[in-house]
């Protein structure tokens, strides 16, 4: 993103991580929560790759909140989930919360998007097994 041209402000939640990626960006990195997203139309979009996928899923409908409420109308929202049947934990014991298309669309539908679009994807992960992958993508009204 920055290689194009874009102004991005990068977050992580954990301070060891943002740190690294501050040394590998070369710009602040700030720590954040997502439940600590406090922005208003601030955003022309938001990037979540594979890191909204361990928020519970009662949780995932206020973080959808913040993240809709941060973005600018029109903005574009982007998020990669594992897909499941239900929530739980990998080989590693991280949590996911493994959603269906079905269920991903109802925790969005609580947020007045323009249109979102769910698509899937074959993949892998940290585990290196096949994965399959959803990725969101809504659009704040104008």
């Amino acid at each position: 993103m920055l290689k194009n041209g874009f102004l991005v402000t990068p977050t992580d939640g954990s301070p060891e991580i943002a740190a690294e990626a501050q040394k590998r960006l070369g710009i602040p990195v700030s720590v954040l929560q997502f439940q600590d997203i406090a922005a208003e139309s601030a955003y022309d979009g938001v990037w979540a790759s594979a890191c909204l996928l361990h928020v519970p899923r009662s949780a995932l409908p206020d973080i959808i909140n913040h993240i809709h409420r941060a973005l600018k109308p029109g903005g574009k929202f982007f998020a990669s989930f594992k897909a499941g049947a239900a929530e739980g934990r990998d080989k590693f014991g991280r949590y996911f919360n493994y959603p269906s298309p079905d269920w991903l669309r109802e925790a969005y539908q609580d947020h007045r998007w323009q249109d979102i679009a769910i698509t899937s994807l074959m993949g892998s992960g940290y585990d290196n097994e096949p994965t399959e992958w959803l990725h969101a993508v809504a659009t704040k009204p104008k």
